[in-house]
């Protein structure tokens, strides 16, 4: 800011010389209508001072910009996430902390940040229940090419998450691979014995009716209702399915040695 142009006290014209009433000499500037008077050095102070408010207003501004920009992208996250975001770039975050960002990253649909705090946890901290994480998130979001490899990336590193061997082997069903599926759907089962395995189970006898393995299928599912007692509530639409193909294939080999 300049020096001023009207006196600050009176606001009459500040003019050099004596016809104006004002008086300028060895540096200082006087208002001989109101008394005021500022010298050089004073007047260098003051502009020096209003600069510093203006920096400070606008640096004010700009972090009360950023600090409600950050609240509305992170919302009940905002106080907590910027300390696992510290840890995230100096690389002292935990696989708990990653995990803890990742579900924040989720709980506001930001993939790719869940992502890629997935990957870093694995990567830094060998925690191989990330693979698994990512690649559910990756299914649903549709890399379904992307799911499948991390899927296998982790079942080969020795995952052995049963929904995790579910949701591989149904991509595997839907991707043509019924063998490999079949053996996902098996390791499901065997990695969650205390729960009844109805999805894993529903599966491979639909893969078994696809491959016309109708007796295998049947026998499957009678296994499955004597496994628990609430399993015969589970398939019978299934089993139904299979009675009747092996009754239309029984009676169409009959047919065909009488002909």
């Amino acid at each position: 800011m300049a020096h001023f142009a009207h006196c600050p006290r009176c606001n009459h014209d500040l003019h050099t010389g004596i016809i104006s009433g004002n008086i300028q000499a060895g540096g200082l500037a006087i208002c001989s209508h109101c008394g005021w008077y500022e010298s050089k050095a004073q007047a260098r102070a003051r502009i020096k001072t209003e600069n510093q408010t203006i920096l400070a207003m606008a640096a004010t501004t700009v972090t009360i910009l950023l600090l409600t920009a950050h609240m509305l992208s992170w919302g009940a996250h905002a106080f907590s996430v910027p300390f696992l975001k510290v840890g995230q770039w100096t690389g002292m975050l935990g696989a708990n902390g990653y995990n803890d960002l990742a579900q924040m990253c989720l709980d506001l649909g930001k993939l790719p940040c869940a992502k890629q705090a997935y990957i870093e946890n694995f990567r830094k901290n060998r925690d191989l229940e990330s693979l698994s994480k990512l690649a559910r998130v990756q299914a649903r979001n549709q890399e379904t090419q992307n799911a499948m490899t991390t899927f296998a990336a982790y079942i080969n590193a020795g995952g052995r998450n049963g929904e995790a061997a579910l949701l591989y082997g149904q991509l595997l069903e839907q991707s043509g691979q019924d063998g490999e599926a079949l053996r996902m759907m098996e390791l499901s089962i065997a990695s969650r014995p205390d729960s009844l395995p109805i999805a894993a189970t529903g599966a491979i006898v639909r893969i078994l009716m696809k491959q016309g393995r109708y007796e295998e299928a049947k026998e499957r599912l009678v296994r499955f209702h004597e496994s628990a007692g609430n399993a015969k509530g589970y398939l019978n639409t299934e089993l139904a399915q299979i009675e009747q193909a092996i009754k239309l294939y029984r009676t169409a080999k009959t047919q065909t040695k009488r002909g």
